[in-house]
């Protein structure tokens, strides 16, 4: 029964990798028109800005204004991180010393903490909740379980089942719902920062150094 779980989740993971792919791959059969002007800066330096200074909360205005949102939302995915790492070492039988183990559920059970938070948050703030959809609450929902169970599994063997089913069911999951962000975020801020590089907009003129 392990063993099947086990390979249950390499398929999903597999099917995951895979449909998220074909996705980034149909982006490219919009044409992008072209562009005539010369460029006025570097792409290079305007995704380096999309990607590290630019994530920064102070370089977002939302961010700025809700900095224990911010934090919250760093703390869970965190959490998410380190619970695909654990995952692999499931699959992969290897054993974690002691401290990591310690470390991996304090993670984990400070992602779960900040996941429910920003749910409860979604839930009863009248803006944000006339602005969610279901998907928004399933996905967190589903990665709430999903450190839960990771959790466990640090606790008890016998939860390591359970932690499989969920990994399945996410990875199956993820390419159809908004976790699919885990991909399109980057690919998107790698575009954003190309386009606003070439054209001298990014990093801010302002605060070039």
């Amino acid at each position: 029964m392990f063993t099947l779980l086990k390979l249950g989740v390499a398929v999903a993971g597999l099917f995951c990798i895979i449909a998220l792919a074909v996705m980034l791959i149909r982006t490219y059969a919009f044409d992008r028109r072209p562009i005539y002007a010369h460029p006025r800066g570097s792409s290079f330096s305007g995704v380096r800005y999309a990607l590290v200074r630019g994530m920064l909360p102070w370089e977002k205005e939302s961010a700025s204004q809700h900095i224990w949102t911010y934090l919250g939302g760093i703390l869970y995915h965190v959490g998410v991180f380190v619970a695909m790492l654990f995952l692999v070492t499931i699959l992969l039988n290897l054993s974690l010393s002691n401290i990591l183990v310690l470390w991996t559920r304090i993670l984990l059970g400070t992602g779960l903490i900040c996941g429910v938070a920003l749910l409860i948050k979604r839930t009863f703030k009248p803006h944000m909740r006339a602005l969610s959809q279901g998907d928004d609450y399933w996905a967190n929902v589903l990665v709430d379980l999903l450190l839960l169970s990771a959790m466990a599994s640090t606790l008890s063997e016998k939860a390591m089942v359970p932690f499989l089913i969920v990994a399945v069911v996410t990875f199956i999951y993820l390419p159809f719902g908004k976790l699919r962000h885990c991909v399109f975020f980057f690919y998107s801020r790698i575009l954003f920062g190309d386009f606003f590089g070439k054209r001298g907009v990014l990093p801010h003129p302002s605060r070039k150094t």
